[in-house]
């Protein structure tokens, strides 16, 4: 079963803010001279972790989704996962629903100060962890159309999991051809020390057994 679609699903967010109704989505009020974004996973989809077995909810421990962006002029397609921490800015996260087994989300984006640029390129992040080792699973799409509106639109925005293509995803799986399940986490791949780093070990090492 998959989501309403997205215009729909912010109308009735919309419609929920005006009667005053209590919204699971956590709805945030707009700043003043704030847009909002709304941003969202398929709803009871099937999702799996790495082993492409375990589902999320059989996982059954807390996994994270961050809508936003890297830091002005980084690549992440030529960087390490270390440098992806390093350089990631948050504009909202949110814990993955095991009940409804989506994430489903307003954002509010008062500024296009960078890195928030408009008609510049928005990430959704999932993982397990953010520590860069083997244990870790992560899932980072940017599907074209993820692209940083005006902050004075008076007209909401919506970034769908539903529109990533397979290609779009960095790390992890969505939407695959054939259909199968929604998304999946892929192990972090941790960095193998460089050649260099390698030979600076091996001679410290012939140093310290010359010493002794």
């Amino acid at each position: 079963m998959k989501t309403p679609p997205v215009s729909s699903w912010f109308i009735g967010i919309a419609f929920a803010a005006m009667t005053g109704f209590a919204s699971a989505q956590n709805l945030v009020a707009p700043e003043e001279g704030g847009t909002q974004i709304g941003w969202a996973t398929e709803a009871f989809a099937t999702n799996f972790m790495a082993d492409g077995v375990t589902t999320f909810e059989e996982h059954g421990e807390s996994i994270r989704f961050e809508l936003g962006t890297f830091a002005p002029g980084f690549d992440p397609t030529t960087a390490t996962p270390d440098q992806w921490v390093s350089n990631w800015i948050v504009l909202q996260g949110a814990d993955y629903d095991l009940v409804d087994q989506q994430v489903i989300q307003t954002a509010t984006l008062t500024s296009n100060d960078s890195p928030f640029t408009l008609n510049t390129q928005a990430y959704i992040w999932g993982y397990t962890s953010k520590d860069v080792a083997p244990d870790s699973q992560w899932l980072l799409v940017a599907a074209p159309s993820w692209k940083w509106p005006s902050a004075t639109s008076p007209l909401p925005t919506t970034f769908s999991m539903s529109d990533a293509r397979p290609q779009d995803a960095l790390i992890g799986s969505v939407n695959p051809v054939g259909g199968g399940y929604h998304m999946q986490f892929e192990y972090v791949a941790v960095p193998e020390p460089s050649a260099a780093l390698l030979a600076c070990v091996a001679s410290l090492g012939l140093v310290l057994r010359r010493r002794r």
